[in-house]
């Protein structure tokens, strides 16, 4: 009983470490691979392999767009915090940019305000982001995608047994 499961156990280590004699070639990236990876490493670049080069000016604007968004509300963000802290320190000396305009409590909510505003902001370039590249990969997918005349449709009224009236779509490509 233990020689015929000894030699199964060496013939499948033979098997499984034998060679094949033809040699196989690393497998190539393919091409929504190669554009999400593009669009991955700079916005836009996916979009250019893919030849949709109209496409990049859009990713690279959403992009810019919330980019600056992010940048104006942080800035107020950091404007606040200041003065909330000059108001804060107890030195009669210090006075803030916002001194006679809004109370200590009004700075809080504008400061609260504007870091969910920036918050939401962050989450706009990522989608952006995330978006742009998801657009590379998905039209990689379609670069080679036969749109030729021979692609038709015809739509027409079909009448069955147990219906009274129905349509049936009909598609051809050649």
């Amino acid at each position: 009983m233990r020689r015929p499961l000894f030699f199964l156990l060496i013939l499948s280590a033979y098997w499984a470490t034998a060679q094949s004699d033809t040699v196989r070639a690393p497998k190539s990236w393919e091409q929504p691979e190669k554009a999400a990876l593009a669009s991955a490493l700079v916005p836009g670049a996916g979009q250019i392999l893919n030849r949709q080069i109209w496409k990049a000016p859009i990713a690279w604007g959403i992009m810019a767009g919330s980019g600056y968004y992010l940048y104006v509300n942080q800035k107020s963000f950091s404007r606040l915090s200041t003065a909330i802290d000059l108001r804060l320190d107890s030195d009669p000396l210090t006075v803030d940019e916002f001194d006679g305009q809004f109370t200590t409590n009004q700075l809080f909510s504008l400061q609260n305000d504007y870091r969910r505003r920036r918050d939401y902001a962050v989450l706009g370039v990522g989608a952006g982001y995330l978006f742009q590249v998801l657009d590379a990969y998905a039209a990689g997918h379609l670069v080679d995608f036969d749109v030729s005349p021979n692609l038709n449709a015809q739509v027409r009224p079909a009448f069955g047994p147990q219906t009274t009236f129905g349509a049936q779509l009909t598609l051809a490509w050649h």
